[in-house]
C-alpha cells in the first residue's frame, strides 16, 4: 500500500491506520512532547487510572504516595475508614505534605510552614494562625480531593473526570479475568508487598504493549531459556521454543487485553504438596474448571498503565515521552500456605524483577526502541500480525493466537479514540 505521511500536523486520530489487510501505528505516537501533553490529557487525567491495592491501605491513617500521570497525589484511608484520594500538595505554598512511599500518620504536616492535615484533607492546624485576616476562612484549604475513586477486586482506581463512567463500566469484559485472578486467593487475601522498581529510557507504551506480546519472548528471552534449561525443574511451565502455538491473546473494549498461556505457571520454589493442595483448595471452593481457569497464567493490561501479571501488579509509570518507571509489587496470599507466597515472590524477583532473569531484557529492548525511533523517515510500524484470523467473541472482543497482535490493536484502536477526543482535554485538576 502507499504508506501515508506521518507528519507532525497530522490529527491524533490519523496516526493510527486500521485496514482489513494492515494495521499501522505512526512512530510520531512514541515521540515528542505535545504527544505526551496530549495523553495526560486526554488518557491519564480523563480515565480511571489504578492507584494502589487496598491492602496498602488496610487501617485508617494508611497512606501511600504515588501519581496519577505527572501529578503527584496521596492515596490514604481517613479516620471512618473511607479510601480517599488527594493532590499531595499543601495549600499554602505547595510543597509535598508526603514525601514518603507509604506509612501510617494521624496527620500530614507540610514540612515547608508546619500547616497540618487530617487523613480526610481537613486542614486541622496553622502554626501563629492569629496573624491572618480576621475571618480567614480555613474551610476551604483543605487537600484537593481527586474527584473520583472507587475500587474493584481490592484495585484502587481514581479519576481526575467527575463525568468518567462508573469503574465497572469502565473495566467492562476485563472483569472476568480479574475476577479469576482474585479467586487466585484460594479463600485467603492478597498482601501487595514492597514494589521492584526500575525506570528506561523509552516511551511509555512500549511496556504496556509488551505485557501481552507473546511473539517476542522466543527471541528477546532467548538467553534466559537457556538458562532455564539448565535448571530444568526449577522453572516449570515455561516455554523455549521461538514461536508458541498454543495459548492465545484476547483484545478488550476500553483498549484492556490479555495474553493467556492456558495452564498454569509456578517457579519450583513451591514444593508440589503444596501446590497439590492450593490446587483442591481451589476445586472446592469453585469447581475443578473455574480452579483451572484460575491457575491458568494470564497477563491482563487495563488501559492504559496496570497490569495484572503472574504473581505481580505492574505499574507503569510514564515520566515523558521518552522516560518510564515500572512498579511491580508482588502480591503476597494471606491464609494460604506461607510457601505459596515465598515460592511466588522468589519467582518475581529472579524472573521479572529489577534484575530478573527475563525483565532486564525486555528493558535493553525497549531503550533500542526509543533510539530507533527517531529515526523519522520510518514513519510507521506494522501491527498486522493474525489480521483478520481473530475470533471476534463480541462486536469489541477478539481472540487470536498466542503471538498475534490482538491485543495491541485493541489498545491502538482506543488510543486513538480518546485521543481524537476533545471534550476531555483540558479536564486535569
Amino acid at each position: 500500500m502507499n504508506y501515508p505521511a506521518a507528519e507532525p500536523q497530522l490529527a491524533y486520530g490519523q496516526y493510527v491506520v486500521d485496514t482489513p489487510t494492515e494495521f499501522l501505528v505512526a512512530t510520531a505516537a512514541y515521540r515528542g512532547q505535545e504527544v505526551f501533553e496530549a495523553e495526560l490529557r486526554n488518557i491519564f487525567y480523563a480515565n480511571w487510572i489504578y492507584v494502589a491495592h487496598e491492602s496498602e491501605v488496610a487501617n485508617p491513617g494508611d497512606y501511600k504516595s504515588t501519581m496519577i500521570g505527572l501529578q503527584p497525589v496521596i492515596v490514604t484511608r481517613d479516620e471512618n475508614g473511607e479510601l480517599r484520594v488527594f493532590l499531595n500538595a499543601c495549600r499554602h505554598r505547595g510543597a509535598a505534605v508526603c514525601r514518603e512511599e507509604r506509612g501510617n500518620a494521624r496527620t500530614f504536616i507540610c514540612p515547608y510552614h508546619g500547616w497540618a492535615y487530617r487523613p480526610s484533607g481537613a486542614l486541622i492546624g496553622i502554626p501563629a494562625a492569629d496573624r491572618y485576616p480576621d475571618g480567614f476562612d480555613t474551610s476551604r484549604l483543605g487537600l484537593v480531593p481527586v474527584p473520583r475513586v472507587a475500587s474493584y477486586a481490592g484495585l484502587v482506581f481514581a479519576s481526575f473526570n467527575a463525568d468518567v463512567a462508573d469503574l465497572e463500566t469502565y473495566l467492562g469484559p476485563a472483569k472476568t479475568h480479574i475476577d479469576f485472578w482474585l479467586g487466585r486467593c484460594a479463600g485467603g487475601t492478597y498482601r501487595a508487598g514492597t514494589a521492584h522498581r526500575y525506570g528506561y529510557a523509552g516511551n511509555w507504551k512500549f511496556q504496556a504493549e509488551n505485557i501481552y506480546d507473546g511473539y517476542h519472548a522466543g527471541f528477546v528471552h532467548r538467553s534466559a531459556y537457556n538458562t532455564f534449561r539448565k535448571f530444568e525443574g526449577s522453572f516449570t511451565g515455561r516455554h523455549y521454543g521461538a514461536v508458541r502455538t498454543d495459548g492465545l491473546t484476547r483484545g478488550l473494549p476500553g483498549g484492556h487485553g490479555t495474553l493467556e498461556l492456558g495452564k498454569p505457571l509456578e517457579s519450583g520454589n513451591v514444593p508440589a504438596e503444596v501446590r497439590q493442595h492450593y490446587f483442591e483448595t481451589l476445586v472446592r471452593l469453585n469447581g475443578e474448571d473455574k480452579a483451572r481457569e484460575i491457575l491458568s497464567n494470564r497477563h491482563l493490561l487495563i488501559f492504559p498503565n496496570v497490569v495484572i501479571m503472574d504473581f505481580n501488579i505492574r505499574v507503569i509509570q510514564p515520566l515523558a515521552h521518552d522516560r518510564t518507571e515500572v512498579y511491580s509489587y508482588p502480591m503476597m496470599i494471606d491464609g494460604v500456605d506461607e510457601r505459596i507466597s515465598t515460592g511466588r515472590l522468589a519467582d518475581v524477583q529472579t524472573r521479572v524483577g529489577v534484575a530478573g532473569i527475563v525483565g532486564a531484557d525486555d528493558v535493553e529492548v525497549f531503550h533500542a526502541n526509543q533510539t530507533a525511533l527517531q529515526a523519522t523517515g520510518a514513519a510507521w510500524l506494522n501491527l498486522s500480525r493474525g489480521l483478520g484470523k481473530e475470533e471476534w467473541v463480541s462486536e469489541q472482543e477478539s481472540v487470536g493466537a498466542f503471538s498475534d497482535e490482538t491485543p495491541q490493536r485493541a489498545f491502538w484502536r482506543h488510543w486513538r479514540e480518546v485521543m481524537s477526543s476533545t471534550t476531555l482535554a483540558g479536564r486535569a485538576a
